[in-house]
């Protein structure tokens, strides 16, 4: 039997941060809605049940809300690309990542403006 790929994913993660291009949301912090798929090798996480063979998703989340949080985007479109580019740089095991972002304030009588990438090396 071969393992192989396989993904794991942090779903809406919720914080707030500087986004945006309008003065106040240059000024004020404002809720996003962050999720992040990872695909990368199971095979050796799931042999051994080590997690150095894998990603630590807590981890993962503490370290993107900083990187975010420290970047103040102005665009969601920068956000999930350099988002994406961050985990791959930073994690040698993902072999893809997709991000999404969603501001649930941007638009009033809506869910959110929601956009997305996914990167593979």
């Amino acid at each position: 039997m071969v393992i192989g790929k396989g993904k794991i994913s942090i779903q809406d993660l919720q914080f707030d941060c500087i986004i945006g291009t309008l003065p106040v949301e240059r000024e004020n912090e404002q809720p996003i809605v962050l999720n992040v798929s990872i695909w990368l090798d199971f095979t050796l996480a799931a042999r051994n049940e080590d997690l150095a063979h894998s990603i630590d998703y807590a981890e993962l989340a503490e370290d993107l809300k900083g990187f975010i949080r420290r970047s103040c985007f102005q665009l969601e479109e920068t956000l999930v690309v350099e988002t994406a580019k961050y985990v791959l740089e930073n994690h040698p095991k993902a072999e893809a990542v997709e991000v999404s972002v969603s501001k649930p304030m941007a638009i009033s009588n809506c869910k959110g403006a929601t956009s997305s990438i996914k990167i593979t090396r």
